[in-house]
């Protein structure tokens, strides 16, 4: 049916057929949608402040530009859902599949992901503000351009993803699988890898001033010429990694375990490595002007004469 602008706000629609049904522009407000048909329903511009979706199909769904603060999405099926440049503020997905939608552009703001599959979904060029995603597949999933800021991951695993170029800000990354990932130029100032899988990562040329890599843990990790400025790397479990040209002012390895990393050329100026790890470390023309090495093990470690 056509309702384009209708006002229906409030309303309850229960085990609905409606089908490339055409909301565009519609008030629907508060309106309650359970167990309802919306494929290929037309929703673009609509009013969704605080609506409910419950169990719904919204196979190709068009929701862009669509008001969904305080929206609710509970186990929905939403494969292909247009939800480009639409305002999600506060808005809650929980139990649904997202795979292979768009959120190009949008905004989201305090929105909150719980057990979400986004497999090969579009969110290139979107605003991420304090958004929470929690035990959710990612899966292929695209940001090209965003921008984030205090975005937590919590339970959700996240290998060979592509951070490069990112701005990302107070991020939480706390015990996630990054392994084979890439954050190469991100910008990631007081972002927190505490604990994370980093095998393979590359943090090349990274701006991570106060960055929390704090019992981290992965072989191959790579740091060369990236900015870490006091941050903190305690009881990291490292091997092997690359801080060539790095710079290390005033940077926390206490007890990290650096064996065989190379710190060549870095700027290790009051860096503290008590009581870590450096065998077969190789920290030839690194300035270590009264860095800390306070019991530290540096079994054939190379540094400049």
């Amino acid at each position: 049916g056509a309702y384009a602008r209708v006002s229906a706000g409030g309303g309850v629609f229960s085990s609905c057929r409606m089908a490339q049904v055409d909301f565009r522009e519609a008030d629907l407000r508060e309106t309650l949608f359970d167990h309802c048909d919306l494929t290929g329903a037309l929703l673009s511009g609509a009013q969704l402040r605080h609506a409910v979706f419950h169990r719904c199909i919204l196979d190709h769904a068009d929701l862009r530009q669509a008001q969904l603060q305080g929206a609710t999405f509970a186990d929905c099926f939403m494969g292909h859902v247009q939800l480009a440049d639409s305002a999600l503020g506060m808005t809650k997905f929980s139990g649904s599949d997202l795979s292979h939608s768009s959120l190009r552009g949008a905004v989201l703001d305090g929105t909150l992901f719980t057990r979400c599959k986004l497999l090969d979904a579009n969110a290139d060029q979107t605003e991420w503000r304090h958004v929470v995603w929690t035990a959710c597949d990612l899966t292929a999933m695209t940001w090209s351009g965003a921008r984030w800021t205090r975005v937590v991951f919590h339970e959700t695993p996240l290998p060979a993803k592509d951070f490069s170029g990112l701005v990302l800000e107070g991020c939480q990354f706390t015990a996630c699988d990054l392994s084979g990932s890439r954050f190469v130029g991100a910008r990631l100032a007081q972002c927190n890898f505490q604990s994370a899988q980093l095998k393979g990562v590359d943090f090349s040329n990274v701006h991570a001033p106060h960055a929390l890599f704090c019992e981290a843990q992965g072989e191959g990790v790579v740091f060369v010429r990236a900015h870490l400025h006091q941050a903190l790397f305690t009881q990291a479990r490292l091997p092997g990694a690359r801080f060539d040209g790095a710079h290390l002012h005033q940077t926390h390895f206490a007890q990290a375990q650096l064996a065989g990393a190379r710190f060549n050329d870095c700027e290790l100026t009051y860096a503290d490595f008590r009581h870590a790890d450096l065998t077969r470390a190789d920290l030839r023309g690194a300035v270590m002007f009264r860095s800390c090495l306070h019991g530290t093990q540096t079994t054939d470690a190379q540094f400049s004469d």
